[in-house]
């Protein structure tokens, strides 16, 4: 299924996959209400796990976002805050791990 997100899943790793050694993808989700959860989550793994949320190339995201659309409810009233502070931190943890 082709729409507006997975052409820009496309179009931005496709590019920054060229740059990135292990190919691999922190991949999150926002606005949506997680099965066996009654609120709406504005932070979440597509893979399922918060801890390694990683996934292989654009493949990897591709089939994240796929599986992921079939067991989330979309929900409205998206608050960014929380998706742009938790990865603001994993950036500095993986910053970190570089050093």
């Amino acid at each position: 299924m082709r729409n507006g997100y997975t052409d820009a899943i496309h179009a931005c790793l496709g590019i920054l996959e060229n740059y990135d050694a292990d190919k691999q993808f922190p991949v999150y989700g926002f606005g949506g209400k997680l099965p066996g959860q009654g609120a709406a989550s504005h932070c979440f793994a597509l893979n399922g796990d918060i801890f390694n949320p990683e996934m292989a190339g654009v493949d990897g995201v591709l089939r994240a976002y796929y599986e992921s659309i079939k067991k989330v409810q979309l929900y409205g009233g998206t608050q960014f805050s929380s998706i742009l502070s938790y990865a603001n931190g994993f950036a500095g943890l993986n910053a970190m791990e570089m050093t």
